[in-house]
C-alpha cells in the first residue's frame, strides 16, 4: 500500500510556496446520477478517461476521498441504429463536467463537451465518443484551471479550520483521519507549512500507537508457547513495527529473546533506522500521507453523493 501512495507524498515535501501553475490539487472522481440510460461499463470508462485527462493539468484525480470532486453527466442529443450489415449504433451526446465542493455542495466550474461515436454496440459507441475527453482538450484544461484558482483560494482562507479539525481528531487518537485532513492542504496554499509540521507530529504518534499494539500482539503470541511456530507468528507482528516507533527497541529485545530461546538460525532483522535525518523526515511524510489517503479511500463510498447536482 505504501508503494501505491508514495507518489502522492510529493505534495508536501516542500515547505515553500510554489507558483500557481505548479500547484497540484487532489480531486475525487465521482459518479454523478445519470438521467440518461447508459451502458453499465460507461461510467467506469468515464472515470478512467477523467483520470487520464486531468493528469496533465496539475491534478491528482482518483477515487480517494477528497473534499473537491469532478463528475460528468450525459445529455443525449441522438441515439440511432444504422442498418447493416453490419448493424451500427450511432450516438450524439453532450457531456457536462462539474468541478466542485462535495461537502459545501458548491460548483466551482462547469463545461460541456459535444461527443459523437459509432460502434457495433451502444457501449462501443460511448467508448468511441469519450475519446475526445483527453489531456489535449482545451475545453477541459480551461475548466480545470478556473476551478484550481477557486480551490486554492478556498484553502488559503479555510486552512485554520482544517488544522483545527485535524487537531481534534488527533486528540481523540484518530490519527489516520487527522493525517487525511492535513493531506488535503496543497503545497502552494497558505497553511501548508503548519500542516507539514503537524503531519510529522501526528504520524509519530500514529506509529507509536501502532507499534505498541503490534508489540502486544507479538508478546501474546510468544507467551503462548516458546516454539518456532509461535516465534514465527510473533515475528510477523514485529516486522510491521516502524523503526521510528517508540516500540522499536522493545521489539528488538523480544526478537533477540526469541532467537536465543529457540536457538534458531531464523533470518530475522527489523528494518534499519534511516541514517540521514532529512531522509527520515521525507520518508515519514510519505508514510504519513499514505495513512491519510488510505483512510480517505476507505471513507469514500460512505460520505459522498451527488444527488444535489443539477
Amino acid at each position: 500500500m505504501k508503494k501505491f501512495l508514495s507518489a502522492l507524498a510529493a505534495l508536501i515535501l516542500s515547505a515553500g510556496a510554489v507558483a500557481q501553475s505548479d500547484c497540484t490539487i487532489s480531486l475525487s472522481v465521482l459518479r454523478a446520477p445519470q438521467t440518461e440510460n447508459i451502458p453499465a461499463q460507461t461510467e467506469e470508462y468515464l472515470v478512467t478517461r477523467l483520470q487520464s485527462a486531468l493528469t496533465a493539468d496539475g491534478i491528482v484525480a482518483g477515487e480517494n476521498l477528497s473534499q473537491f470532486f469532478i463528475a460528468g453527466k450525459f445529455s443525449h442529443v441522438m441515439e440511432d441504429v444504422v442498418p447493416g450489415p453490419p448493424r451500427q449504433f450511432a450516438l450524439h451526446t453532450v457531456l457536462t463536467l462539474y468541478i466542485g465542493d462535495a461537502i459545501g455542495e458548491n460548483i466551482y466550474a462547469t463545461t460541456t463537451i459535444d461527443m459523437r461515436g459509432i460502434g457495433n454496440s451502444t457501449e462501443r459507441a460511448f467508448i468511441n465518443a469519450l475519446r475526445t475527453l483527453n489531456a489535449n482538450n482545451p475545453t477541459v484544461a480551461t475548466c480545470v484551471n478556473n476551478a484550481k484558482k477557486k480551490i486554492t483560494a478556498y484553502f488559503d482562507k479555510n486552512y485554520p479550520q482544517i488544522l483545527t479539525q485535524a487537531d481534534r481528531c488527533a486528540a481523540q487518537h484518530n490519527y489516520d483521519e487527522a493525517l487525511w485532513r492535513l493531506s488535503m492542504i496543497p503545497e502552494c496554499c497558505a497553511g501548508y507549512a503548519q500542516a507539514e509540521a503537524k503531519t510529522s507530529q501526528y504520524y509519530q504518534r500514529y506509529i507509536d500507537q501502532q507499534g505498541t499494539a503490534l508489540l502486544s500482539l507479538a508478546t501474546a503470541a510468544w507467551s503462548v508457547a516458546h516454539t518456532p511456530e509461535a516465534a514465527a507468528k510473533a515475528f510477523g507482528y514485529l516486522t510491521q513495527i516502524d523503526p521510528e516507533s517508540s516500540a522499536y527497541t522493545a521489539a528488538q529485545a523480544l526478537a533477540a529473546e526469541m532467537k536465543t530461546s529457540i536457538k534458531s538460525d531464523r533470518n530475522f532483522e527489523l528494518r534499519q533506522k534511516y541514517s540521514d535525518a532529512v531522509d527520515i523526515k521525507r520518508r515519514q511524510i510519505e508514510a504519513a500521507r499514505e495513512v491519510g489517503v488510505a483512510y480517505g479511500k476507505g471513507q469514500q463510498q460512505q460520505t459522498t453523493n451527488l444527488t444535489w447536482l443539477k
